[in-house]
This record gives structure tokens, sequence and C-alpha cells, in this order.
């Protein structure tokens, strides 16, 4: 696993939120930042998005649990060409975050309210308490929003802007309210359906972090190998 992600854990509150988007976002390649998406030009509400979002949100506002399959491209000026990456990973509301990369190489990003937890292929393991660095708590929080579309919830953490697509598609996008969180993720938008997705991560450097959702299960309850993800 990337280890730049220990080297932000350092800084405030909202730098920890940032180095989590990292580490879920490792790999690295370049690209120029294509143009600012339309769907930043039409800012929605909650109430708004909630009509929009339709089914969508509703279904998964209900769901305990979402899984499913992940393909990731990270790209960096300093790069020609992407890296690639994929994997698995697991969302429980109100436990955290399973992130597991299978290629190229192997390794694990667990987010929970108590810690953040990187696992390495070789059983290394390091962990950082919520209690050490200030917002770390609110990292999983957001990715269960995001993943979830609890808009409510997003609010609180973001702008939000959002735009109808053709045969039921939709897409959200995402400002940060905290100035020191938008120096370095400046953008999120997501694509989707009956459930996200893509998510697009926009980075203040102007590098980009796309990742493409399959599979993805929704569960209303979770079983106790669900719970052993986010074991200490």
């Amino acid at each position: 696993m990337d280890r730049q992600i220990f080297n932000h854990c350092g800084r405030l509150g909202q730098a920890v939120l940032i180095a989590a988007f990292a580490a879920l976002a490792q790999a690295a390649a370049t690209a120029a930042e294509p143009s600012v998406p339309t769907v930043f030009e039409h800012p929605q509400t909650a109430e708004q998005l909630s009509t929009l979002l339709g089914p969508a949100a509703g279904a998964l506002k209900a769901a305990a649990a979402l899984r499913g399959d992940f393909t990731q491209r990270k790209f960096l000026r300093e790069l020609p060409q992407p890296l690639v990456s994929s994997g698995e990973y697991f969302v429980a509301r109100g436990l955290g975050v399973y992130w597991h990369t299978q290629k190229p190489f192997d390794g694990t990003v667990v987010l929970t309210p108590q810690a953040m937890i990187q696992r390495g292929s070789d059983g290394s393991s390091r962990r950082i308490a919520s209690d050490q660095q200030p917002g770390l708590r609110a990292v999983g929080q957001v990715f269960d929003a995001l993943f979830t579309l609890d808009l409510a919830q997003l609010a609180e953490t973001f702008t939000l802007f959002g735009v109808p697509g053709e045969k039921g598609t939709w897409t959200l996008g995402l400002v940060p309210r905290e100035p020191a969180f938008a120096k370095v993720m400046n953008r999120v938008q997501i694509t989707g359906t009956s459930q996200p997705g893509r998510i697009v991560l926009f980075e203040g450097s102007g590098d980009r972090t796309e990742i493409d959702f399959g599979a993805v299960k929704a569960q209303q309850a979770l079983s106790e190998a669900d719970n052993q993800y986010f074991a200490p």
C-alpha cells in the first residue's frame, strides 16, 4: 500500500480526511485534468437532490452495507499513462469502509470511527487512532455518506450539485466547504443509476482519480464474517 497516506496524518483534521481519500485512491498516473464537468454549474439542495436521485437514494439509505468490485485509475501530471488497480470493497453503515486492493499488489485500508488501519500482504499493519488525529472520526462518515448517498450528511461537508442524465442516470457533484480540504481535493463527481457507478476525485494539484464500481450488492444485515473486516 502507498506509504504516503501516513505522511499526511501529522497534519490537522482536514488533512487526515484528505489522506484517507488518498489511501482509498492509491496508484498513480498522468493526464491533464478534463474541463470542469457541467454538473458543477447546477447547485442543488439536499431536498432537490433527493427527488433527482429518487429510488437510488431511498434504497441505499435502507441498506446496512454495500459491497462490490472496483477498478481504479489514478492520473498524475508527471506520468504519461494512468496506473490501474483493482480489488473489492465493503462499506458497513456505522462501522466503516474496508478497501482491499488485489492487483497489481495486495493491501488493505480499513477506516472506522476509531481508527485508520493499513494492512500489507506480508502481515504488517499500521494503525492511527482517531483520538490521535482531530477529524479522523469524520473520515468513515464521509465515505459512508458517499457510498450510501446520505444527502443530508453530505450537505454538512460539501456544497451539492446535480443533474439528471439519460435512461435514469444521474450525476452528483460535491465541493468541500472547508478551504483546507478544497485545496487538495477540490471536487468530487459521482455518477450512477440505482447505485453509484463511478466516483471521480479531482485534486487541487490537477491530478484526479477515477473509480468504477461493479457487481454492487446491498445488504440489509451484517454477518459475523462482515464484522470481522473491522476487527482491531
